[in-house]
């Protein structure tokens, strides 16, 4: 988007439309006070509509709102690529809200027109409601126009032009181009010669108040280039937030990661105010850290103390197949977020217990097994059941392949329910799914055994799924990979 100056703005001004025209736009939606257009970022399709749904359920003041009362509609032309959606929010503070905290919402419109042709636009704008766009006539009210081009650059003779066709808005107020009381915000989403972009989103302008706009600030603060104790599992920036988003971390919350490593998970739920908690099995990860280059000590601990964040309550050597807590605990977390290792980036290991003599306890290393992938589902499954708060979440990885989604059937536990499940394509052959679960019942011994018994229908989708994807792998690569998958700039989305 290039830059307008205020001059080029004044011109735009003009006396205000007389009446409201009859025109009505078959993809429109209604003319509901909580009715706007979402604006999305171009990444991570499968995860948009997820982020939206827990951070409604998180944020909305009416803790009793279903999820089904959050309508997210299909933009026009039908694509479920294109970044522009519909969404009914109770509320426009509800709105501004949830720009703050997502990473993949870059805004929310209320939406006064769209059209195929800049006539339709104009008209679709003129039969907006004049008693909804007239406060914002009045000479007290700063303003500014944004121009925004999807798909394609706008030069800046053009953009004026554009704003030039906006004179019977009779806008009377300032220009002021940082901070204004009003802006008004014009998309033109033309997909036909650009950079992997979905040619099936039709070509359409869109107009509307800014309700909202996205600050995704903190994926530069927190970003990995700048962390200082990092590790070959560490979980991406922005990965991290979205997950602490779909966990519904908030200020006061009790976080824990069994699976900890390095903390990226815990730094990015200690930003939203959290209390965390984490366990590693690899005590030199958690205990000693590592020399930069510098020939400094750097540990979990530093990147708290660098960000400036409260540091974890406590990080212990255990790891999920052999719980660190006594028996009797149960429903102390708010939210457990993790990525486990089930032995695609990094080999699984759990602890045994092998006779020989520690020589010394400062430096000894216990011992360990491989850790199979349905043992550490089984135990994951388990932290959840037992030592989630009640309504609380579980949000972690499975391994996946394009077109393989087994995740139902395997985390088929009677104390939790499956709330969510997005897929991140990572190669042509292999993916990952974010799965979120809900504890939705009080944690029972007998019915767990029966869930986990030897042929149950949760054991047996688990035992296989690890299997499954290597085999869905090979199929892969025997065809050459999945040639469907959507990339952008050379990225899989």
């Amino acid at each position: 988007m290039v830059s307008v100056t205020e001059s080029d703005l004044a011109t735009c001004s003009g006396p205000a439309d007389a009446g409201d025209g009859g025109v009505s736009n078959c993809c429109r939606p209604s003319q509901d006070e909580a009715e706007y257009l979402c604006y999305f970022m171009h990444r991570l399709l499968d995860f948009r509509h997820p982020e939206i749904r827990s951070l409604v359920s998180l944020l909305d003041s009416h803790d009793n709102r279903n999820l089904a009362d959050v309508n997210i509609e299909l933009p026009c032309g039908g694509s479920y690529l294109s970044p522009f959606w519909y969404v009914r929010l109770p509320s426009e503070a509800l709105a501004r809200s949830i720009a703050q905290r997502s990473l993949l919402v870059k805004g929310f419109l209320e939406l006064w027109g769209e059209g195929e042709t800049w006539d339709e636009l104009i008209a679709s704008v003129r039969s907006f409601p004049i008693a909804r766009r007239k406060r914002w006539t009045d000479p007290s009210i700063s303003f500014k126009f944004v121009v925004d081009g999807w798909g394609k650059a706008i030069k800046q003779e053009d953009q004026i032009a554009i704003m030039h066709k906006f004179q019977f808005l009779g806008l009377q107020g300032p220009i002021k181009m940082h901070c204004p009381d009003l802006t008004l915000r014009i998309i033109v989403a033309d997909s036909s010669d650009n950079n992997g972009l979905p040619g099936e989103v039709p070509y359409r302008i869109y107009f509307g108040r800014e309700v909202a706009c996205t600050d995704r600030s903190i994926i530069y603060k927190y970003g990995l280039p700048h962390r200082k104790y990092l590790g070959p599992t560490s979980m991406d920036t922005e990965m991290a937030f979205i997950m602490c988003n779909q966990g519904q971390v908030k200020k006061g919350d009790l976080v824990y990661d069994p699976f900890v490593g390095t903390g990226s998970i815990l730094v990015a739920a200690a930003h939203f105010g959290a209390h965390t908690m984490g366990a590693d099995i690899d005590i030199r990860v958690v205990r000693d850290g590592k020399l930069n280059k510098s020939g400094q000590q750097m540990d979990v601990w530093e990147n708290f103390r660098d960000y400036n964040l409260t540091p974890p309550v406590g990080l212990l050597r255990a790891d999920a197949h052999r719980l660190p807590f006594r028996p009797s605990l149960q429903e102390v977390f708010d939210a457990i977020i993790c990525d486990p290792p089930y032995g695609v980036r990094a080999g699984g290991k759990k602890s045994v217990a092998k006779e020989h003599k520690v020589k010394c306890s400062e430096t000894h290393i216990p011992s360990t097994d491989p850790y199979s992938f349905e043992e550490c589902l089984k135990d994951l499954l388990h932290l959840a059941a037992k030592h989630l708060k009640l309504g609380a979440r579980l949000v972690f990885f499975l391994p996946s392949a394009p077109g393989l989604d087994k995740v139902a059937e395997a985390t088929a536990h009677p104390m939790l329910t499956l709330l969510e499940n997005s897929e991140q394509p990572l190669t042509t052959r292999y993916s990952r799914r974010l799965v979120t679960l809900c504890k939705t019942a009080a944690y029972d011994e007998e019915l767990e055994r029966k869930a986990f018994a030897e042929g149950a229908p949760l054991m047996a989708q688990a035992k296989s799924i690890h299997e499954r994807v290597y085999e869905s792998q090979q199929k892969a690569r025997t065809a050459g990979g999945n040639p469907h998958l959507q990339r952008y700039r050379g990225k899989l989305v």
